[in-house]
């Protein structure tokens, strides 16, 4: 099964979403692919959504992933189910649901995606954790996000504030986790303002960053004036305790064979990778990110993915 909150608009006479922003949230609960990729469900109420993930695991915690940039809502559905079967693989037994934020799936909208990530990040907290952290028991929240995606939630938590009573006031995730994340290196050096929301908001935050990433090489030189990229070059010194880069240069020459190097593929191969979600379902269990068996120590200072 697979379980998202989407944020595109839905189009009723085609029965299908666009990659339009859409002025409500829907809830949708839809099988896995039968014979022939088909898929059956549809949208649902948020408490009959609730009560899904639920059934799902939540009491074991509830992980959300954030899809990036150029991404369809076939591709989101694609890499959830990678990243329910890796992470579960590797011991997790919570649920896993998506956040699908209208990108237009197209290598040229850059600028309109990040327009409408901008635009609908609040409601990844409004409609998605806070009622998540409403449910009893109260789980423990985790964030996963790709490439934009990190945008995604750092505007998220910065935007949605403190306002409208206690339940709205106490939100937060345990674990937040960004792979190639497309956002300004800067942003999360310590006393950054990223830096900032993250320690306000996450117990937790671990950085996946590949300087092989050839999308976000254009992204931080051509398309964003120069400004690196946290996902190609890690976090900027001084970080913020409580903030961990993982370097992951070896972990992708070792595993991606040289024929499968592409310019997209250098940004998605971690939704491939065994040992990517073994590292993940480590640190949503909680596990020391010094000792971990899935990483090494560098000669700079920070640790290394090598599983």
């Amino acid at each position: 099964m697979a379980l998202f909150f989407s944020r595109r608009t839905y189009n009723a006479q085609t029965q299908k979403f666009t990659n339009n922003p859409a002025a409500l949230t829907r809830y949708v609960s839809i099988s896995d692919p039968g014979a022939g990729g088909t898929r059956k469900g549809g949208i649902v109420s948020r408490e009959n959504w609730l009560d899904l993930v639920g059934q799902e695991g939540a009491a074991n915690g509830v992980l959300v992933f954030v899809h990036g940039f150029n991404t369809s809502q076939a591709d989101m559905l694609n890499r959830l189910a990678k990243i329910k079967a890796g992470v579960a693989a590797h011991g997790f037994r919570g649920a896993v649901v998506a956040f699908d934020w209208p990108s237009d799936g197209a290598v040229h909208a850059y600028d309109r995606d990040r327009s409408d990530a901008k635009t609908v990040a609040p409601h990844l907290v409004g409609d998605g954790i806070v009622p998540l952290l409403g449910m009893s028991p109260r789980p423990r929240i985790h964030i996963l996000a790709h490439s934009m995606g990190g945008l995604v939630v750092l505007r998220a938590l910065s935007d949605f504030g403190d306002s409208a009573g206690p339940t709205r006031a106490n939100w937060g995730a345990d674990e937040i986790l960004f792979a190639s994340a497309d956002v300004d290196a800067a942003w999360l050096e310590r006393g950054a303002w990223g830096g900032l929301v993250l320690k306000a908001r996450a117990k937790r935050f671990t950085n996946y960053y590949c300087g092989r990433d050839r999308v976000l090489d254009l992204s931080g030189n051509v398309i964003n004036g120069g400004r690196e990229r946290v996902g190609r070059v890690g976090m900027p010194a001084p970080r913020t305790g409580g903030h961990w880069d993982l370097y992951a240069n070896e972990q992708y020459l070792r595993d991606v064979p040289d024929a499968q190097r592409t310019m997209t593929y250098s940004h998605t191969w971690w939704f491939d990778n065994d040992g990517f979600y073994k590292d993940v379902a480590l640190t949503l269990a909680g596990e020391n990110a010094e000792t971990m068996p899935t990483r090494r120590r560098t000669n700079i200072d920070d640790l290394a993915l090598l599983t």
